[in-house]
């Protein structure tokens, strides 16, 4: 599997919409990911993962905690992971469980876990969009 671009909306420690293109890195086969303490570097492991998977790196997080406290309430988390696979590329997205504004009235209601994978081509088509099969 090669990433090719990865999109993380209120997750972890990014509020807005983060973009990490790894198209830009070139046909090299490693690449390193470096920064600060704190700086989202695990995040961005945890991101793909979470895509992937619906599970973070470790035990010690699960999706709906990986949202970010900092995040504007109507914002949705969510990640796009595009990557290839077998000369085939593919992009899924999924959101985890999260709390949303209500569509009419005050407070808020619970969003439930959604994903959905595409293989990606001259037409885009959805492979499934059930959780449990993404």
């Amino acid at each position: 599997m090669k990433p090719l671009k990865l999109t993380m909306q209120a997750f972890g420690p990014f509020a807005t919409r983060e973009v990490i293109d790894f198209t830009k890195l070139g046909s090299n086969p490693l690449f390193l990911i470096n920064g600060p303490t704190g700086s989202g570097k695990t995040s961005i492991l945890d991101a793909i993962c979470f895509a992937l998977y619906g599970e973070t790196t470790s035990n010690e997080r699960l999706g709906m905690q990986m949202r970010c406290d900092l995040a504007a309430l109507d914002l949705s988390t969510e990640v796009e992971f595009v990557f290839s696979l077998h000369e085939k590329v593919y992009r899924v997205i999924r959101s985890p469980e999260q709390q949303a504004p209500k569509a009419r009235g005050e407070g808020t209601t619970t969003r439930k876990h959604t994903a959905a994978l595409y293989q990606l081509g001259e037409e885009n088509i959805l492979i499934t969009n059930k959780t449990a099969q993404v």
